[in-house]
């Protein structure tokens, strides 16, 4: 008997501390919002004065004088004093997960450092600060931008850190580099075999192991002990990563390529998105193994081929603040590492042949086999689940389309193409006709367009770059991102690249390419909405749909190109929430 009392008096503890705990991000006060330019991005130029919203939706769009009265005492004011209200931006590909790994790394990227000597200076004096035994962990390594750089050797890696497992990431997370004690420390030596021929552990002609690593499936063992090892860190990590997307305005992120073989990983993403909390993460949260839960931005994720056990039983799973929407492919790689898979070889430069250490007439390969492809996607359309195909090169997506093309029943299935750098414009009807939505990695442009045009691919290449207005005026769904952590999910910054086509030195290229403002808005609003098959209800400011804001200093749509970049983000409103303000 006193057992069964016992146990009932769990169950009443657990029922009242949920209803106590519980929090439900659709609840919110009723706003009313007025007195600044209003773009609505249904019409660019509605005669919109202000909005009234109503637990996180929005009621009505129209005149002041006619919705004040929406109002009573407990509605919430926003005063734009002004500024410039619009639909919150949207990361259609970001890597949320990977963003929070990388976080707390030391950075020796070229956004930090502008010579070889200042990167390796750098890491030697951060080495000093490690116990021995302590995995040191680097991120960013980039021969592009800082000039000269030449990838470490396991030696030169084993000298400075002979006590402690020494890892570095490329800023294109496409390549990494270990030390001896790093191998050992995940039983890798040189008799182990290559994950593929794509994605290995580099050996010189003698058979011994050089240090570097290529592509994902040769990085999963060290992916899996840097998380163990770092594992209370990530916890904050996510957290404030999240955070940074919303302090750029973003109102909706989707993780392209989600991958984690812990679930306590993917449970925390949902309990910090989600609309309202299980049961269980609330009673782990009163025990500290949660964190609390704060109104955030949207999150949604397709899930990695490698990593199908964290897809949902079905499509019908989560809820419009979190929810798995398909599974990613990666055809080819980076174009600065050399595994862009391109029709023409690429140049022979120093960068080439000693950053990438590639042969000449080198031309990139196919990461997965065409009927592998073809197997996959026909399995997963069939089954409800949008697709999403990583495509650099333009023979990477000559190959994917004609893959794409032996599936006629996945042409309404908004399957997307992402990166899209060398996009031939002769393959922009194809994708018409197949219903292809392209998203264009537009930074690389702005970033590494110098790099790319003088000793990666050439300049008559390099003026073909991203051709986002052709995909526009053809009628395609395009949208834009950033691909954090390579670069930072910025839209104004994407946006301002789009509409400019500089490089970061000022050089322009393809300019026949540019978009226009508005454009380029619609690619981070609207149009993204539509690839994550949520335009009915986010990317516009409509009756009906989700009060998801941002609030910007200045209307761009009187902004001049060349000042664009300068506009700021002053509050961030997602399902009629300030989950970021400008204070």
């Amino acid at each position: 008997m006193k057992r069964i009392i016992f146990l009932l008096g769990l169950l009443l503890f657990f029922a009242f501390s949920y209803l106590y705990l519980i929090q439900d991000f659709s609840k919110t006060k009723s706003n009313l919002i007025y007195n600044g330019i209003i773009l609505t991005m249904e019409a660019v130029h509605p005669s919109v004065e202000a909005i009234f919203v109503e637990d996180g939706i929005i009621q009505a769009v129209g005149k002041y004088d006619e919705l004040k009265d929406l109002a009573d005492e407990d509605t919430e004011v926003l005063d734009l004093d002004g500024n410039t209200l619009m639909p919150g931006f949207i990361d259609s590909h970001t890597h949320a997960v990977g963003s929070s790994f990388l976080h707390s790394m030391i950075d020796l990227s070229g956004f930090k450092h502008n010579r070889p000597e200042e990167v390796w200076t750098h890491l030697e004096s951060e080495v000093k600060n490690f116990d021995k035994g302590e995995w040191i962990v680097c991120k960013g390594l980039d021969p592009v931008l800082v000039k000269g750089l030449i990838p470490p050797h396991i030696s030169y890696l084993d000298s400075i850190a002979p006590d402690n497992p020494l890892f570095i990431i490329s800023q294109s997370l496409h390549s990494q580099w270990a030390n001896s004690l790093a191998f050992q420390e995940v039983g890798i030596d040189e008799n182990s075999p290559d994950p593929s021929a794509s994605s290995y552990y580099e050996k010189d002609e003698a058979g011994k192991l050089t240090g570097f690593i290529a592509e994902q499936e040769a990085f999963y063992p060290f992916r899996l002990k840097l998380v163990e090892a770092g594992r209370e860190q990530l916890v904050k990590s996510i957290v404030q990563v999240m955070d940074q997307y919303a302090a750029y305005g973003n109102t909706t992120i989707a993780t392209l390529g989600m991958s984690t073989n812990d679930p306590n990983a993917f449970r925390l993403y949902e309990h910090l998105s989600s609309e309202k909390p299980g049961l269980l993460n609330q009673v782990l949260v009163k025990f500290g193994m949660l964190p609390e839960r704060k109104a955030g931005v949207r999150h949604f994720a397709y899930i990695r081929k490698d990593a199908i056990n964290l897809l949902p039983s079905s499509p019908e799973n989560g809820d419009d603040f979190f929810k798995v929407l398909g599974v990613k492919f990666w055809y080819d790689g980076s174009p600065y590492t050399g595994s862009m898979y391109v029709e023409e070889p690429y140049l022979v430069s120093p960068l080439t042949k000693e950053g990438f250490l590639i042969p000449d007439g080198w031309r990139g390969e196919a990461l997965i086999e065409h009927d592998s492809l073809e197997h996959w996607v026909k399995k997963y359309q069939s089954e409800g689940w949008q697709i999403a195909i990583h495509a650099q090169g333009d023979l990477a997506i000559r190959e994917i389309l004609e893959v794409l093309e032996k599936n006629p029943a996945g042409k309404d299935k908004r399957t997307r193409l992402e990166h899209c750098i060398l996009l031939a414009e002769s393959s922009i009807p194809k994708m018409k006709e197949l219903g292809i939505t392209p998203n264009f990695h537009i930074n690389h442009l702005y970033y590494y367009g110098q790099a790319l045009r003088d000793e990666i691919i050439g300049p008559e290449r390099a003026e073909k770059l991203l051709p986002i207005k052709t995909a526009a005026n053809a009628g395609l769904a395009y949208a834009m991102h950033a691909d954090k952590p390579m670069f930072e999910s910025d839209p104004i910054s994407l946006m301002s690249t789009a509409i400019q086509r500089q490089t970061r030195q000022g050089d322009t290229l393809g300019f026949d390419q540019a978009l226009s403002i508005e454009e380029s808005l619609r690619a981070m609003t609207i149009n993204a909405a539509w690839q994550l098959q949520m335009e009915d209800k986010i990317g516009s400011i409509k009756a009906g749909k989700y009060a998801d804001f941002v609030v910007l200093d200045q209307n761009p749509l009187q902004t001049s190109p060349e000042n664009f970049r300068d506009i700021s983000i002053l509050q961030t409103i997602v399902n009629g929430n300030t989950v970021y303000k400008n204070e």
